[in-house]
């Protein structure tokens, strides 16, 4: 049973991998954001020395102000991302993009390959990839040559990409049912025919699989690119921006909150109650309900184990 997701956005995230949301941050929601990035923005060229034309990115963006925070458990989004991935969930990454249009003696280098003088300054336009599929992260192909199902991603716009080459999203619809191993074989080249250019105005969401072959476009428009991203995988894998969150952050933060801020509401320890002889990961075999706030949270609502398991 789904709480979010229409039947035509299951299917489009099924088949495609992704489903585009058109005008989802309110106008008040979008601004608060856009005065957020500019705070940051001030805190990273000074602490960098960047100048106002440089491109910079923020990981563990949510624990840089409220509003990035705020965006975790979206009360709007959460639903479908349920729906997409289940409630057994922590985030991995919060990642904020800021990229300036090139400036005019920049060259881009070819979609997807990374060659160019873009590459060189900064701007990490990366090849075709999907997520987690690196050398040192997941090589081994599984039985089908397939990458598992393992995370999520909310893709915010915050500025406006509806014009293409302003540093858009690109993405292979379908690519998620295919082998990584192909994309390697073919030298991270795809076809202009299968890859779809996102153009999106400000305040629109996309909830993505990262198996999806993406990558990033170079911004040659005359507006600076920024978005974010908030990924959410499995309690049982480790998150990439944190080991743990930091205290004061978790103190002030409600139960699902917590959850997805990789704690446990419980207090307990991380490897049991019997933990000097007999340790058991809590993220593996959860024993407090307290633990896991969005399962209720998600049952409360018409998802319950069966659910869980068809998100799987």
């Amino acid at each position: 049973m789904s709480i979010g997701m229409s039947q035509q956005q299951k299917r489009d995230f099924d088949e495609k991998g992704f489903i585009i949301l058109e005008d989802f941050l309110t106008r008040a929601e979008l601004d608060r954001l856009l005065a957020a990035v500019d705070e940051v923005a001030d805190e990273v060229r000074e602490a960098q020395g960047l100048g106002p034309d440089d491109p910079f990115a923020v990981r563990n963006a949510l624990s840089r102000h409220e509003a990035f925070l705020d965006l975790v458990d979206h009360p709007r989004m959460l639903p479908l991302v349920v729906d997409a991935i289940g409630w057994n969930i922590q985030i991995r990454t919060t990642h904020l993009d800021y990229r300036p249009p090139y400036p005019e003696t920049v060259r881009p280098g070819t979609l997807g390959v990374g060659d160019g003088a873009d590459q060189e300054r900064g701007y990490r336009n990366l090849s075709w990839h999907p997520d987690l599929a690196s050398d040192a992260l997941f090589m081994a192909p599984s039985l089908d040559g397939r990458l598992p199902f393992m995370e999520i991603k909310v893709f915010y716009v915050l500025s406006d990409l509806s014009e293409g080459q302003s540093g858009n999203l690109w993405m292979v619809p379908g690519s998620h049912l295919r082998s990584p191993n192909e994309l390697r074989e073919n030298g991270r080249q795809v076809d202009s025919d299968e890859a779809m250019e996102l153009r999106l105005k400000p305040g629109a969401a996309v909830v993505w699989r990262t198996a999806v072959w993406h990558c990033v476009g170079p911004n040659l428009s005359e507006r600076t690119r920024k978005i974010m991203h908030i990924g959410y995988h499995y309690r049982w894998l480790r998150p990439t921006d944190y080991i743990s969150q930091d205290q004061d952050l978790i103190e002030r933060s409600g139960p699902v909150r917590k959850q997805l801020l990789g704690a446990l509401a419980s207090g307990g320890d991380p490897l049991g109650a019997e933990s000097q002889f007999h340790p058991s990961s809590q993220y593996w075999l959860t024993k407090s309900d307290d633990d896991l706030p969005l399962r209720a949270w998600a049952e409360e609502r018409g998802v319950g184990r069966e659910g869980f398991f068809n998100a799987l």
